[in-house]
């Protein structure tokens, strides 16, 4: 058993976190402090922090500065053999080099690839067919520590961002729990990444989610799924927006030449086509603006959408 300080926010930790307080012992729990959310601005605690609130027999710290020399010393003083980070924020020397064992880092994807705050996302916008997991010892690079242990796993053909990260964060608990045992049985045999391969997962931005009609659809379907839940992926029509919640490639609408990128080909019944760069987007499931989510049957019983419209 190993005495260790468990850093993290995201949801995406708690499997990890779960497993920990019951084989090692935790002696401190690192999150982002609370932050206003939402319209009303309330505070709201980070996932890692509700966890250890409700019940879990943690001392939970949510430092305004990990680098300030006050926390650092706090940390010296648990003695821990380890320290471990997932999806945290980048730590200074001062703190990651404090446990005599280093600090692990679990990362969202098979290292030197998607390095970075978006990985998952990234991974599947790329259209990748495998992913994984990756314990590494974080160093002074982003992402670029040696790698103690990797996991692989298909990517499903229509799986959406929650569902590979719900998957992975299961993947990546399991990971650690054999790098930690590695680690604490001297068997650990770091291997240094591969520079020539690396490449980046930047963190997703608002723009992003406009649907950019003049690509092949195969990219369009990809990045829909990729954006689940944020930032969507939306579109204009007479000046309203509407967010596709789902849509798969079709076969379009046959003509040769083709018409031009956002031509909406078909707009009855259950699903409106559109026109892509190669090939079509069958939506099946829409939100406007304002409004709760519904198929587009529904959708069209309240809107006018009209076929060789070409959208915005």
């Amino acid at each position: 058993m190993m005495k260790i300080v468990f850093m993290g926010s995201a949801e995406f930790g708690l499997p990890a976190l779960g497993d920990l307080l019951t084989r090692h012992r935790v002696a401190a729990v690192v999150s982002a402090p609370t932050r206003p959310k939402g319209r009303g601005l309330k505070l709201v605690d980070t996932p890692v922090a509700e966890y250890v609130k409700k019940g879990a027999s943690a001392l939970l710290l949510t430092p305004e500065d990990v680098a300030a020399p006050q926390f650092v010393d706090k940390l010296t003083a648990f003695g821990a053999d380890l320290f471990v980070v997932i999806a945290f924020r980048i730590l200074p020397k001062a703190v990651f080099s404090i446990p005599k064992l280093g600090t692990l880092n679990v990362h969202a994807s098979l290292l030197p690839r998607y390095r970075g705050a978006a990985p998952i996302h990234r991974a599947i916008e790329a259209g990748e067919t495998e992913t994984g997991v990756t314990v590494f010892r974080i160093d002074d690079g982003v992402d670029t520590g040696d790698i103690i242990i990797q996991k692989k796993t298909p990517i499903g053909g229509q799986e959406t961002t929650p569902e590979l990260y719900r998957r992975l964060s299961v993947m990546g608990a399991v990971a650690l729990l054999e790098a930690i045992n590695a680690v604490e049985n001297g068997k650990a045999v770091p291997i240094r990444q591969d520079q020539k391969g690396a490449t980046a997962a930047p963190k997703l931005s608002k723009e992003e989610g406009r649907v950019n009609w003049r690509l092949p659809v195969e990219a369009v379907f990809n990045k829909i799924r990729a954006h689940i839940p944020f930032p969507g992926s939306y579109f204009f029509i007479n000046g309203k927006r509407i967010n596709i919640e789902w849509g798969i490639a079709s076969g379009g609408g046959g003509t040769n030449p083709p018409p031009p990128p956002g031509t909406i080909l078909i707009a009855n019944g259950d699903y409106i086509d559109v026109q892509c760069g190669t090939g079509a987007l069958r939506i099946t499931r829409v939100k406007p603006e304002g409004r709760q989510a519904m198929d587009v049957h529904s959708f069209l019983l309240g809107h006018e959408v009209i076929e060789g419209t070409v959208l915005e």
